[in-house]
């Protein structure tokens, strides 16, 4: 594995008890972000211990031992690339993203890309879409408009880019981080999608400071038992709505539900609610 010193990567191996301590919990005992101590074997260096992880993003596997996998740790942010190719828009995919990003403790972000590929309407109205719960960016990694402003939002921070397959991480990469050669396919032609070329996540320093984890693509998000509480995290509208007559409160159809008062009033658009009542009946434990 390579390690990260603040100036340059060094190549280091991983003490055996590390792994067996791992197995209870996660089904890799590192990952990308992770902070460790690391002693010195002649010219080896090995990784023996692993310092307490301030944020994490992870997800379920399936593992019949319910271990999960951790895709990043000790990062501030997580920018959900989508892509203006990819319509209709899948909300669900961000909105996924945007609960690990909550539960883990990491501040999430929409970057919508390749609005070269459609009308400046067209991106305007998918960004619109998708971007009612989160702050959002809109960016080409083909013409570098909105690049500035994406790197200005990643300048200082430790940033986990993640995303649906063949959005486009790996060029918007390139544009951020000068003189990286993560693999990167050719678009197809009928779908303007590329193909999945990062098999696993790898940190970049950014040359203004802060560092950005890249993520392999995906087409599916299994977030494992989710409590309801934690789908109204997704959706600032819900989060913040006054304390229902009535708890706990589906916010279906309950008298004096402020949700669905406000539902009624306009104060939360109808399009939130649909995408946080899909979202809900997709993964909440009853």
């Amino acid at each position: 594995m390579a390690l990260w010193d603040g100036t340059g990567f060094q190549e280091a191996g991983l003490a055996r008890r590390l792994k067996a301590e791992a197995r209870d919990r996660h089904v890799n005992p590192l990952a990308v972000g992770d902070e460790v101590e690391v002693e010195t074997t002649g010219s080896t260096l090995q990784v023996v211990a692993v310092g307490p992880r301030r944020t994490f993003l992870e997800r379920a596997t399936g593992d019949p031992r319910g271990r999960t996998q951790i895709i990043a740790a000790n990062a501030s942010q997580c920018v959900i690339v989508s892509s203006i190719a990819d319509l209709p828009f899948r909300a669900g995919l961000v909105d996924r993203w945007a609960l690990l990003a909550h539960r883990g403790g990491l501040t999430p972000i929409l970057c919508l890309n390749k609005i070269d590929r459609g009308t400046p309407e067209e991106a305007a109205a998918v960004a619109a879409e998708a971007a009612f719960p989160l702050e959002g960016v809109l960016v080409s990694a083909q013409t570098g408009a909105g690049i500035d402003q994406l790197g200005s939002l990643l300048q200082g921070h430790s940033t986990v880019l993640v995303g649906h397959s063949g959005v486009g991480k790996s060029s918007l990469l390139r544009r951020l981080v000068p003189g990286a050669e993560p693999a990167t396919g050719a678009l197809s032609a009928k779908s303007g999608k590329g193909k999945h070329t990062t098999s696993s996540a790898r940190l970049y320093p950014l040359p203004d400071g802060g560092i950005v984890i890249d993520t392999p693509g995906v087409r599916s998000v299994n977030i494992g038992e989710t409590e309801a509480e934690e789908v109204s995290n997704v959706f600032r509208e819900i989060a913040e709505a006054p304390p229902c007559k009535f708890r706990p409160c589906t916010h279906r159809v309950e008298p004096g539900c402020s949700v669905l008062a406000g539902l009624e009033s306009g104060s939360i658009p109808r399009p939130i609610y649909s995408r946080y009542r899909k979202l809900l009946e997709e993964v909440a434990v009853p």
